[in-house]
């Protein structure tokens, strides 16, 4: 399997007035050439995609990955170059089989409410036979678009985020078996009209989390 792993996030807090710029993105996490050993929240899917390569020697392309810290919007040109940095990469690596892209899910630009929504639906149109998983953070938005262009969304489980690297691990496992044709996602969404800050290490987060984790794997749920 040829997979294409790449990551571009930040937490937008649209009613801060100072834009996230690309000097936010170099500051805080742009690694030039390899990538660390150590993941990131976002960069977890190229470290685990790294690891299913070392057991089962599939072929690893590795575009970019990086992060700026939460803050105001993201200027549209900021955006844009990145994206398109990783778009360009994509199609540098094709033939692809899995697609791997580490986001925060709460990624606002100018004139672009669904940033990763926006780099899902094009990274579609570039390689639309590869399977699209993506790892997003707990607090993220999940859109319409997110679902419709994305085979296989697995989200952190745990806050405080201790989980970003197992999350990852297993959804590179299911992007794999669905690439093989051992499985075929659907995703299914249910709003239950909830927000709240629970810690997942006390209760009741504890139990609502080992619930969906036990769900897992069970009547047709991956």
């Amino acid at each position: 399997m040829r997979i294409f792993a790449a990551s571009l996030g930040t937490e937008t807090n649209t009613f801060a007035p100072i834009p996230t710029d690309r000097r936010a993105f170099m500051a805080t996490y742009y690694p030039p050439g390899q990538h660390p050993a150590t993941p990131t929240l976002c960069s977890a899917p190229i470290i685990a995609a790294r690891l299913a390569v070392a057991r089962e020697g599939h072929v690893l392309i590795e575009g970019t990955a990086t992060w700026a810290e939460p803050a105001g919007t993201v200027g549209q040109a900021t955006y844009e170059a990145l994206r398109d940095e990783i778009l360009d990469q994509l199609r540098a690596a094709l033939p692809v089989d899995v697609i791997l892209l580490g986001l925060h899910g709460a990624m606002v630009a100018y004139g672009y409410d669904d940033c990763e929504g926006d780099l899902i639906r094009h990274a579609s149109a570039i390689a639309p036979d590869a399977i699209i998983g993506v790892e997003l953070d707990l607090h993220a938005h999940l859109s319409d678009m997110m679902v419709e262009y994305a085979d296989l969304i697995v989200a952190f489980k745990e806050f405080p985020h201790t989980d970003f690297l197992a999350r990852a691990e297993e959804l590179t496992a299911l992007c794999l078996r669905a690439a093989k044709g051992e499985i075929s996602p659907v995703g299914a969404v249910f709003d239950c009209r909830m927000i709240g800050g629970y810690m997942t290490s006390r209760e009741p987060g504890r139990s609502f989390v080992d619930r969906i984790q036990a769900m897992g794997g069970r009547d047709g749920i991956l």
